[in-house]
């Protein structure tokens, strides 16, 4: 007998992946459930968080007194350090790498954290420091915790995300499981099409840096009452920074971006404000909130200034601040609004004679994409067109696979076309030869031969099916 009748499409799913064969003896069978052999880590992981959902979601008022023991649960190590491992990243400040840990033993790594945190002896080292450029010029800082301190905030997080899942609104986008940057897109989209035209462009001043410790743990603890869970979290919170040789602490205010508990840590604390504006003002003020993590914007069909107002109030009473430079009313009859690399902007369609709202990539994630190819195919490198062809596929794919929504087309062409002519200069360069290599290498050459990725708007069309 079959055990398919038995498994949920996702098992079924995961068995095939995983190689698991999905038919058993007759002993096994007519059970009504999965055998034990078949329970990988991740179904079994699954299935806890499923449970802590329910838990949460049956109860507004439900507080979970014991979870510390299934932080150290094997599955759920076993699971995050999978997770970590996928996310690779660099080495925090004991200089230990993903690859180091393979090679001295992922089964004795795991079975150290096992037995530490049992004994209720862990204790975070320091966070690390290091700057990443933003498309203005600027650098925003990120803080790299080692490996261990990642593996045991990803253990954490695996247990009480579900729980704070209950809780937050669906006007949150960020970081949340089944939720993502194209949902909150569309939502705008969908909101500007229905006349929602007056937007507020919102920017929070330094949010990471500024979210009070006291306040947040006083959040966490209205579903968490497991101590040692919230005195993980307080240590994470005050882990020390090494930035530069020297280390600063912080025992106040913020969480470092970078932590892997830090962006549930970004949400549970800004679902205040999704609740107090979903409660009390959005239809009060006829204002839709629409957030991802610190960014967001309030949309409403009217005068702002109300809400604006309102905005401010809110804010301030969770001991955060607008940044006013950056936060501005847009009337979106005439303004172009910027949100998660996507502009949108109402054109007028002639042959329509009708007015409608487009979403493409902006400004600045085109000069930054631009930026990128230009240093992939700089004639600098030592190396083979096929090699510098293999790096800068994943780059243009995942770039491809974000902008495909919305009408993107004309910017598809655009960077289409500049790449075409960085590769053709980089041939000619290396082969030093004057000109740009038009009739030399025809885009037949550079998508059938060398195999470059071709960008398209058609999610039906192969990158090479053109040709």
């Amino acid at each position: 007998m079959s055990i398919v009748a038995m498994m949920s499409e996702d098992t079924k799913t995961l068995a095939e992946r995983r190689g698991i064969a999905l038919t058993l003896p007759p002993k096994e069978c007519g059970t009504g459930r999965l055998p034990k052999r078949l329970l990988t880590p991740l179904i079994k992981v699954q299935k806890l968080q499923r449970g802590l959902y329910l838990k949460a979601k049956r109860k507004e008022v439900k507080r979970f007194y014991s979870l510390y023991d299934k932080v150290y649960r094997w599955d759920v190590l076993s699971e995050s350090w999978k997770r970590i491992r996928a996310n690779k990243g660099c080495a925090g400040v004991d200089g230990k790498t993903i690859e180091d840990i393979e090679a001295k033993g992922v089964k004795q790594f795991l079975k150290e954290i096992q037995i530490e945190l049992k004994a209720k002896a862990y204790r975070p080292q320091s966070i690390k420091r290091v700057y990443i450029p933003k498309p203005n010029g600027d650098k925003r800082p990120l803080g790299i915790p080692t490996i261990k301190d990642r593996v045991i905030q990803m253990a954490v997080k695996i247990i009480i995300e579900p729980i704070f899942e209950a809780d937050f609104q669906d006007c949150s986008y960020g970081f949340r499981p089944k939720y993502s940057a194209h949902q909150a897109l569309k939502k705008i989209k969908g909101l500007l099409r229905k006349g929602y035209t007056q937007v507020i462009d919102a920017d929070l001043k330094s949010y990471f840096d500024t979210i009070p410790h006291s306040r947040l743990l006083k959040l966490i603890a209205k579903r968490i009452v497991d101590k040692n869970i919230l005195r993980l979290i307080n240590l994470w919170l005050k882990a020390g920074v090494v930035s530069e040789g020297a280390i600063s602490r912080n025992s106040v205010t913020g969480t470092p971006q970078g932590g892997v508990i830090s962006p549930l840590l970004a949400n549970i604390y800004l679902n205040e404000l999704d609740k107090i504006w979903k409660e009390r003002y959005e239809r009060k003020l006829n204002a839709h909130l629409v957030r991802y993590a610190d960014d967001f914007v309030i949309l409403t069909p009217r005068q702002p200034q109300e809400a604006l107002k309102t905005l401010y109030m809110i804010i301030g009473k969770l001991n955060l601040s607008l940044n006013e430079e950056k936060t501005k009313i847009l009337d979106m009859e005439k303004d172009r609004l910027t949100f998660l690399g996507f502009s949108f902007k109402k054109i007028y369609d002639i042959r329509r004679k009708a007015r409608y709202i487009i979403s493409f990539p902006s400004a600045e994630a085109m000069k930054a994409i631009r930026n990128r190819i230009r240093k992939l195919t700089s004639y600098r490198i030592p190396e083979k067109v096929g090699v510098i062809v293999s790096r800068l596929n994943p780059v243009i794919r995942g770039w491809a696979n974000y902008f495909i929504e919305g009408n993107s087309s004309k910017w598809f062409g655009q960077l289409r076309h500049y790449t075409e002519n960085k590769i053709r200069r980089f041939i000619q360069k290396r082969r030093l030869s004057r000109g740009f290599g038009f009739g030399i290498y025809p885009d037949q050459y550079l998508y059938k031969e060398i195999g470059l990725y071709y960008l398209t708007t058609n999610r039906l069309r192969l990158s090479s099916e053109r040709f």
